[in-house]
């Protein structure tokens, strides 16, 4: 099914998701990542599967249907989020303009 377009803009919800995604894991790496051991790896991971266990949550549990597309945007946010959270993160960048 086509997703219906929010507030007359067509697929401004996969922007929405995209965003709520890059936030969510942006959040968590600033949060977790403490530049040491592989939890810059889990956090897309469980991010992702996060975002695709709330898609099948909603096929069965609400009246909104399944989209794979809204998949797509949430990994996609999560890719963007995780890549800005392990550069700027309180932990990223390191060795480099230490001054």
């Amino acid at each position: 099914m086509e997703s219906m377009p929010l507030f007359g803009i067509k697929n401004l919800d996969k922007v929405v998701h995209i965003c709520l995604f890059a936030a969510l894991a942006f959040l968590w790496f600033y949060r977790l990542n403490k530049g040491q051991g592989k939890i810059w790896l889990w956090i897309p991971v469980l991010t992702s599967l996060y975002g695709i266990g709330m898609e099948y949550y909603q096929e069965y549990f609400t009246s909104r249907e399944f989209e794979l597309n809204d998949i797509y945007a949430d990994i996609t946010g999560v890719v963007i989020g995780s890549l800005i959270g392990k550069k700027i993160g309180p932990y990223g960048n390191r060795g480099r303009n230490q001054n």
